[in-house]
């Protein structure tokens, strides 16, 4: 078999296992995507209703009731940015780390930068941004306690005067089809924004409610759980996101794979034509040379 041949079976053979490994990739992200797409819709709910409830107490109590409520004055505005630890998914942390430059740029005052999954820190300081704060823990595996544990340490900064403000900055999960990069500030909590994004202004209108305990009681013990569901809502949607885009990709890759093998079949198919073209006219040369 002329050398030329050789080479293109060889290319065949190892664009195939690539297709192999992304396939089996894709296979996996997908399930996992099943998994976390299952769990990001349960607690979206949970969190619509205990943030509507939130902003309800907190519009009909006394604005000093908590150091959570209530404007502070510009100073330092703390930044959590949630990221994958791996690569591998198309543009997904390309452009939760483009949109955060974007959203620490415009902001005015003094910033800390908080970062949650290994590809965010690295790709912040490659662009020249400083990481106050980079969280150790694998995103994938974090759980609702680990996310209190995060949440309670944003909060205790953000009362010992160190944060004035406190935001994520994550992928939203909306579809299977459409995500996107959001911005939600959580700290100091404004009951009318609370209201407009959990999106139920007017369905209670006018009736009163009998609450036991009362308001401020009720309100006390519901604002540490709140942030705690805020910041593990954020984290739940961020990984969704990441294994719809890890699952694109890989089937891009593996379709990309297929017309590569196709494109090298034609190519080897022409190459061996060629090769046994040439070895008949040998053949007949010599056997005219003969005569």
């Amino acid at each position: 078999m002329a050398k030329g041949t050789k080479e293109l079976k060889q290319r065949i053979s190892g664009v195939k296992n690539i297709q192999q490994i992304t396939r089996a990739m894709e296979m996996v992200a997908t399930q996992k995507l099943k998994r976390l797409q299952g769990r990001a819709d349960a607690a979206r709910p949970f969190s619509g209703k205990i943030q509507e409830m939130v902003a309800r107490l907190a519009g009909s109590v006394r604005a000093d009731l908590s150091p959570l409520l209530g404007e502070r004055d510009a100073g330092v505005t703390g930044t959590l940015l949630i990221t994958a630890d791996k690569g591998m998914c198309g543009g997904y942390n390309a452009n939760i780390v483009r949109y955060a430059q974007q959203v620490l740029g415009a902001t005015e005052g003094d910033q800390r930068v908080y970062v949650l999954g290994r590809k965010g820190e690295v790709m912040l300081r490659a662009r020249g941004r400083k990481v106050d704060h980079q969280f150790d823990d694998t995103v994938e595996r974090i759980g609702y306690d680990r996310a209190r544990a995060i949440a309670k340490q944003l909060v205790s900064e953000f009362l010992e005067g160190k944060l004035d403000r406190v935001r994520l900055v994550y992928t939203a999960f909306l579809t299977a089809a459409r995500q996107r990069p959001v911005e939600v500030t959580i700290l100091p909590i404004d009951p009318a924004s609370l209201l407009e994004e959990a999106g139920s202004v007017g369905d209670t209108a006018g009736r009163e409610f009998i609450i036991e305990p009362g308001e401020e009681e009720l309100l006390q013990s519901l604002l540490p759980k709140f942030l705690e569901v805020k910041v593990y809502s954020a984290i739940l949607e961020s990984l969704a996101s990441e294994f719809t885009a890890r699952r694109n990709a890989m089937k891009q890759a593996t379709d990309a794979a297929d017309d590569m093998i196709g494109a090298l079949k034609r190519q080897y198919n022409r190459a061996r034509q060629e090769s046994i073209t040439s070895e008949l006219l040998e053949v007949s040369s010599g056997a005219e040379a003969l005569k």
